[in-house]
């Protein structure tokens, strides 16, 4: 299914829902997740493009390569 980059607003694709998260195949960004509370806690703070960059760069850097786990966006990304 198509929907929305969160991080840029490019088209994506919807990747399996694992647990809380939604995942997504951004041409861009490649392969994350986000937590559900992060698109609440995102409506009430108008996140900037910037902020959600910085937020998936979190999320890439606690990520396991070696376990093929993806990214995933949780709400203390953006503190």
């Amino acid at each position: 299914m198509t929907v929305v980059c969160p991080v840029c607003k490019s088209s994506a694709q919807e990747l399996p829902r694992t647990g809380d998260a939604t995942g997504f195949q951004c041409p861009t960004h490649g392969a994350f997740k986000v937590a559900e509370t992060v698109f609440a806690e995102a409506k009430a703070n108008h996140y900037t493009r910037d902020q959600w960059e910085a937020a998936l760069d979190k999320a890439e850097q606690r990520a396991e390569p070696d376990e093929n786990e993806l990214p995933l966006i949780i709400v203390d990304d953006f503190y």
